[in-house]
């Protein structure tokens, strides 16, 4: 059975703890754990604990400590990459460097992007998202399209 993709956009506030709720009708995924971590982008990554292995495999390879580019990349991912369990409410910390690297303060702006969920600085993210729009979606798939023919 395939299970369900990571889907839809939140608008959430974080507690005076800094913590996230994950919305609710998403929490299932992240029964068994979750790794919140910084991500390529100025956002965060909120992944299942069970796929960040497979999530990290299948989208940079194998990287190898002897080629520099990938030694930093490696680095950088795994020291922005914090083990957690939701809490009774379903919340997840947002440790200081987390938000920082993000740009998120009191509001956040949870995006699902398939195998994981986006955590936004929801301006940042409008903004994106406007940029996109003006070049035009068709005209980016059409793009992305191209490469991969």
């Amino acid at each position: 059975m395939q299970r369900r993709l990571l889907s839809g956009n939140y608008d959430c506030s974080l507690d005076n703890r800094y913590r996230l709720a994950v919305p609710a009708r998403l929490r299932d995924r992240f029964a068994d754990g979750v790794v919140i971590a910084w991500w390529l982008d100025p956002c965060l990554v909120l992944v299942p604990r069970l796929e960040w292995g497979p999530l990290v495999q299948r989208t940079f390879g194998e990287m190898s400590v002897l080629d520099d580019d990938q030694r930093e990349l490696s680095r950088f991912l795994l020291a922005g990459a914090f083990d957690q369990e939701l809490d009774k409410q379903g919340r997840v910390l947002l440790p200081p460097e987390l938000r920082e690297h993000a740009g998120i303060d009191a509001q956040a702006k949870v995006v699902g992007a398939g195998d994981y969920l986006e955590v936004w600085n929801p301006d940042q993210l409008a903004t994106r998202f406007a940029e996109l729009r003006k070049e035009g979606v068709s005209q980016r798939a059409k793009r992305l399209a191209s490469r991969m023919a």
